[in-house]
This record gives C-alpha cells, sequence and structure tokens, in this order.
C-alpha cells in the first residue's frame, strides 16, 4: 500500500517536473525582457517626418492609381469604338462582294 502511494507521489512529481521545464522553456528570460524594445525604441524608429513622408508617397501612389483608371476606362471605351466600327466595315464588305 505504502509503495502504491509513493509511486503515485513519484509518478505526479514527474509529471509536475515536466511541466516545469516546458515552462521555463516558453518563458521568457530576465536578458529576453531586458533586450526587447521599449516604447521609446519603437518611437525612435518611425518619427513624424518619416509617418509624413509615407503618407504623402500614399497620396502620390493613389493618385497614380486613379490615373491609370481613368486611362483603362478610356481605353475600353476606344476599344469598344474601334470593335463596333470593325464589325460595320465587315458588314459593307460582306454587301460589297454580294453586289458582284
Amino acid at each position: 500500500m505504502l509503495e502504491a502511494v509513493l509511486q503515485q507521489v513519484l509518478t505526479k512529481l514527474n509529471e509536475l517536473q515536466a511541466e516545469m521545464n516546458n515552462m521555463k522553456q516558453t518563458m521568457a528570460t530576465k536578458q529576453d525582457l531586458e533586450n526587447m524594445a521599449t516604447k521609446e525604441d519603437l518611437k525612435a524608429m518611425a518619427t513624424k517626418q518619416d509617418l509624413k513622408m509615407i503618407q504623402q508617397a500614399v497620396l502620390e501612389t493613389n493618385e497614380i492609381v486613379k490615373n491609370i483608371e481613368a486611362n483603362q476606362k478610356r481605353q475600353e471605351r476606344i476599344l469598344d469604338v474601334l470593335s463596333k466600327r470593325s464589325i460595320e466595315h465587315e458588314a459593307q464588305i460582306t454587301d460589297l462582294r454580294c453586289v458582284k
């Protein structure tokens, strides 16, 4: 009986040891925490001037995309007109062939 209780205690102790080892592996150490970036470090990485430059680049890119979209719509309308003219010319050529 005593051996069974001791065996259960030993099993439970081994489980706790395994769990503790797992926690040690996944937890950040004091040194890890010291090496982490602070808010001040993050602020220094992107200054307001950098953000303004990024915002300006985004606005310029947006304007370019709008111009490209407008040109694409214009080209689609031109292609539509050209295809209609091509069909009309094809019909006229067929009519001329039938007249001969």
